[in-house]
Parts: C-alpha cells; structure tokens; sequence
C-alpha cells in the first residue's frame, strides 16, 4: 500500500470549509495545501504495521519503517514479515469443503495485491477530484456516533457509484475520518469498504500548526466465496533528516 495517496488525501481535504459546501473566493488552494502537506510529512518518518486476513483468519503480517522520498513516493524497509504456511486442505468429507477450500499461497498473494491497488486507487485520487467531489457533497447532520464532528456525504468519490462520508474535525478544519463504499474494480460485481482515520501529532511548540496523519486504514472486501481485509495502522512518528 503507498500511504502518499492517502497522505495526499489528508492534506487535500484540509481544504475543506466547515461552513459551506461549495467553494468561496476566500478557499485555500487545494494544491498548495497538498504541497505544504507533503512538505511537512516528509520530515517525518514512521512504523507501519499491515496484517492481511481471509476469512476470518491472518495470513500476513509485516512491520516496516517508513518515510517520503524525494519525488512523495513512499521509501520502505521491512522490520519484520511473517506469512502463514499454505493451509492443509479440507477432507473431502469435511463440511467446509462444500464451500471453499483453503486459499493456496498464490491466491494469497494475489487477493494481496488487489487489496493493496484498490487502496491505492483512492490514494492516488487528484486534489482536483476530491474538490470537485466536496463541492457536490451535502452537509449532513452530525453523526450520533461522532456528534462533535462535521459530516459531508456524497456520491462518485473514486467511481460514480461510490458512497462516502467525510468527518471533519471542527477545529482544525481537517478531515479526522473518511469512509467510502465500493466496489473491487469498476465492474459492479464485489462489493468493498474502505475507512481511513487520522489524528494530529503532538506538537513541538504550541504556535506550530499540528500535522495530521493517517493512523489507521481499513479495507474489507468480497471476492467471489472470498472475504478480506487488509488493516494498516501508523505508529512511531518521528523527525526524519533524510540522511
């Protein structure tokens, strides 16, 4: 998964005002924004654990050191990696075995990479699209569960059949939480979930703005017989020289 998009998505929806829908002459640059966001994640560099489950059952975990590279891309290294030995198939006469055998490691290793390019689909969307989104979202009433939040929700995020909601934080003006209802790929076949929190770091002197940051990323999709979900979460964030 390449955390950019969603990195970019954070700094996009900084943009965003609380008290209109559409834009106003006084609305910050979506560009300059994604910039200076960037600008600021890539003094940091950070711990990203991801853990893959299908049905019900993990099949990968890895934890890896994290940074931005010079052109936003994400600069990996693998701390720790562990994988499932290939699963004993079901007897034949056991129950289980009328519905779907266990996943083979190639299966694995592909349902792996769907779950990684959907997420990143949504985190290479422009600053552009996301706008243009925003400005045809509804401002809804606060959710009961998030009742101290901003709520927008509208249609065609990504695809155009995609419902998402978007929780801005009142204070800051950033978006601590998105949720986003789709589908695998645009064929309208498996159905799949998306949700991305993020939270400020703590700040380093009280008249510096908090940087906010994804903490954690969540996807649940349908493949076929298949359920999967891939979980990602942030930790460790600390400067980052570069060298």
């Amino acid at each position: 998964m390449r955390l950019p998009l969603l990195l970019g998505l954070t700094a996009t929806l900084t943009a965003f005002p609380l008290g209109a829908q559409a834009p106003t002459p006084s609305k910050p640059s979506v560009g300059e924004g994604l910039k200076r966001e960037r600008e600021h994640l890539a003094n940091y560099q950070w711990r990203l654990k991801t853990e893959m489950k299908i049905d019900g059952v993990l099949r990968v975990s890895r934890i890896e050191n994290v940074h931005l590279g010079p052109s936003g891309e994400l600069v990996k290294k693998i701390v720790k990696f562990d994988k499932s030995m290939e699963p004993t198939p079901f007897p034949h006469n056991d129950p289980r075995a009328r519905h779907a055998a266990p996943p083979t490691n190639t299966e694995e290793d592909a349902l792996f990479e769907q779950a990684q390019a959907l997420m990143q689909f949504y985190a290479r969307l422009s600053p552009e699209r996301v706008e243009a989104w925003a400005e045809r979202a509804e401002l809804m009433p606060p959710d009961p569960d998030r009742a101290d939040k901003v709520r927008l929700h509208g249609r065609g995020l990504g695809r155009p059949q995609d419902d998402a909601v978007l929780y801005l934080d009142p204070l800051t003006k950033v978006a601590s939480e998105i949720e986003v209802k789709t589908t695998v790929d645009p064929r309208i076949v498996d159905i799949a979930f998306l949700r991305a929190t993020f939270e400020p770091l703590p700040q380093v002197r009280p008249n510096v703005p908090a940087v906010w940051v994804p903490k954690k990323i969540f996807l649940n999709m349908n493949l076929g017989k298949r359920a999967v979900t891939l979980e990602m979460e942030t930790s460790d964030w600390r400067s980052w020289t570069g060298t």
